[in-house]
């Protein structure tokens, strides 16, 4: 494209279906300007390969430093979604910084800390299942399945009390939810006050939990986390461990029963750990990632990226582009092999650390839930505002049990 020729700018509105919104994208090409809420224009990509390319590209960076519009004030102070990318910590960090946030939260978040999770997660969904069947009527598997398991193990996980975790849902929920944008200040500003107690008290009394470790742990000659840092990365962990996980169960439960040969399939093989890849694929839990900027000026795709713009990853379109998946990439496979390559848990030196253990929760919800019950969705659910969160508000259903009682 010429530099010379002003490109077709489109809405992304987080209000908008995103399915119909990421084949939009791909349509125009794979890579296109947008204007996001508050008329601030950046690049978008929605092609597979693009973005790969631009999450491991050497030119691109995390921090909103990088960013000629916000360092320049033209995106004002007001502009709700910087509250999300203005986060500090490994999110939004670069270089030898993300390096050495990475090697502290790997010491702390390692595979044998997960791994004992598993007698608890199996513990947590026994114990909502149980909950289900007592319900007589319509139940909301969102609001009584989805968001309490992640919840109660992410709680478990830092030694946080779960009665702290109506509060941490509904600030995360107004910090992310663009019907909330004017509550998204007040939402950071809750999280921030919890985390900082929990600080203040495994500060004082270490336990066997994540925060303990975190405020322990120590890069090779590098130091620890500092305050903010930790308590970012706690704020971090509690997104991507509470609400992603929570959006992966509820859109794997629309896929099961919205293809029920899929649902037949999966409960004969015991399949449901490919369940969890292909919703990943299908119906990524996680809207946008927003932003990576450019350090310099880079071509991508024949588009020419000037130093200092920024690109916003749609990772519900890429799952969902034929050219990487093929002429059937709309559809519902469990059995598809290439379901794996997904950009859910993101790709590179940014990919998810608690990838192993949202797809632990997801594995055991699903397996739990359909093994259990037949699901009848009552109601079309409706799509959460959100360039962030790729769900639906509520998933109200009506619950048939598969088992006689006694052969539970």
């Amino acid at each position: 494209m010429s530099d010379l020729t002003p490109p077709q700018v489109t809405l992304l509105d987080p209000r908008d279906l995103v399915v119909a919104e990421g084949r939009g994208l791909r349509d125009q090409g794979p890579v296109v300007r947008v204007r996001l809420t508050g008329d601030v224009e950046v690049w978008a990509t929605g092609d597979h390969a693009t973005a790969r390319e631009v999450l491991t590209h050497p030119d691109f960076r995390k921090n909103p430093a990088h960013w000629q519009a916000y360092t320049d004030g033209e995106v004002p102070d007001s502009w709700p979604l910087l509250e999300l990318i203005t986060l500090s910590g490994m999110l939004n960090a670069d270089g030898d910084d993300h390096t050495r946030l990475r090697k502290l939260v790997g010491k702390a978040f390692t595979p044998p800390r997960i791994e004992a999770l598993r007698p608890r997660v199996e513990e947590i969904v026994g114990g909502l299942i149980d909950d289900l069947a007592a319900v007589a009527g319509p139940v909301d598997l969102r609001e009584a399945f989805a968001l309490p398991l992640p919840m109660a193990i992410i709680c478990s996980l830092f030694g946080l009390d779960l009665d702290k975790s109506e509060q941490l849902a509904d600030n995360f929920a107004a910090l992310h939810d663009e019907s909330r944008a004017d509550e998204a200040p007040a939402g950071k500003a809750g999280l921030v006050s919890v985390i900082g107690e929990l600080i203040a008290e495994k500060t004082a009394a270490p336990g066997d939990d994540l925060t303990s470790a975190l405020i322990s742990a120590h890069a090779d000659g590098q130091g620890s986390l500092s305050q903010k840092e930790l308590t970012e990365t706690l704020l971090l962990f509690l997104f991507a461990g509470h609400e992603t996980t929570a959006n992966l169960i509820g859109n794997a439960v629309l896929n099961m029963v919205g293809h029920p040969e899929q649902l037949a399939l999966a409960r004969e093989s015991e399949s449901w750990p490919a369940v969890v890849d292909e919703t990943l694929r299908r119906d990524s839990p996680v809207r946008t990632v927003m932003f990576y900027y450019a350090a310099k000026d880079v071509t991508l795709s024949g588009t020419r990226i000037k130093a200092g713009e920024a690109v916003v990853i749609h990772v519900a379109a890429t799952g969902r582009d034929p050219r990487q998946f093929g002429p059937t990439a709309e559809e519902f496979d469990v059995l598809r092999q290439a379901a794996a390559s997904h950009l859910g848990f993101s790709h590179g030196i940014h990919y998810c650390i608690g990838a192993p253990l949202a797809k632990m929760m997801g594995t055991a919800a699903l397996r739990a839930l359909h093994g259990r019950f037949d699901v009848e969705l009552v109601g079309e659910p409706v799509p959460v505002a959100s360039y962030s969160s790729n769900a639906a508000r509520a998933l109200p259903a009506l619950l048939r049990d598969r088992a006689p009682a006694g052969t539970r």
